[in-house]
């Protein structure tokens, strides 16, 4: 299993680690570490890019995958020379790509939390935080006549805890613990081992794999660009503010 570094630090871009493997699919090449500071796509979060480097060595990391066995996979390509298992590295990520995506990722617990603080009896079910689509979705009552007053609500309640600003913690816990941190509890996490919980501004727990900004000031203003039932769930869209 690859150490994901990100776990344990909300602003790491930067990693010195070792090569595990390296090997080619579909004409493109796939790198291991030991260890990474590079984010895989998963959570409705987007991949980190950036380099990995050997001396003059420079790969360039187009994509990076989580498989099912937890090794991390750093796909891209090399214009000269060539890594090797046990080589010394730095990996370096992209980091305009990571700041977006994190303030995206974020906006979305963001908006949960706004969504909690109105006491809306909405269940969150599933989100996407990508620069083309951001959104959260939820189980609860919904009526379209209510969505003008409802977006007013969350941009108002958005907007003080942005002003207000809150530093982000982080604490791994057991599984039946995650109750007294977390709102809500999805049913398709782990039973075993200690899962990780981010503390919202000290009051809001999620738990989450994901990249989150260090201080909840660091979203930047959140719009909501529309509120609508969509095959089912009420789905909340929305945006951050270009940095």
């Amino acid at each position: 299993m690859t150490e994901l570094l990100y776990l344990n630090d909300f602003n790491v871009t930067e990693c010195e680690t070792e090569v595990t493997g390296v090997r080619e699919e579909d004409g493109r090449l796939v790198v291991t570490l030991a260890a990474t500071c590079f984010h895989p796509r998963g959570g409705g979060e987007d991949w980190d890019t950036g380099t990995i480097t050997a001396g003059d060595v420079e790969m360039t990391v187009e994509e990076v995958r989580l498989d099912d066995g937890g090794e991390v996979r750093h796909i891209g390509s090399i214009k000269a020379g060539q890594l090797r298992q046990g080589d010394r590295v730095r990996g370096r990520v992209d980091s305009d790509r990571r700041r977006l995506n994190t303030r995206l990722h974020s906006g979305g617990h963001l908006v949960d939390m706004a969504v909690s603080r109105l006491g809306l009896p909405w269940t969150p079910l599933r989100g996407a935080h990508y620069p083309h689509m951001s959104f959260v979705e939820y189980d609860g009552p919904f009526e379209p006549d209510q969505a003008a007053d409802i977006r007013r609500d969350l941009e108002r309640e958005l907007a003080a805890l942005v002003a207000a600003g809150g530093a982000n913690t982080m604490k791994f816990v057991a599984a039946d613990e995650l109750p007294t941190y977390c709102r809500h509890v999805p049913p398709n996490l782990p039973r075993h081992g200690r899962l990780r919980v981010v503390i919202y501004a000290g009051e809001f727990g999620v738990p989450c794999g994901g990249t989150h900004v260090a201080d909840i000031a660091e979203v930047g203003p959140v719009a909501i660009k529309r509120i609508k039932r969509k095959d089912g769930p009420i789905r909340v869209s929305y945006t951050v503010e270009a940095a």
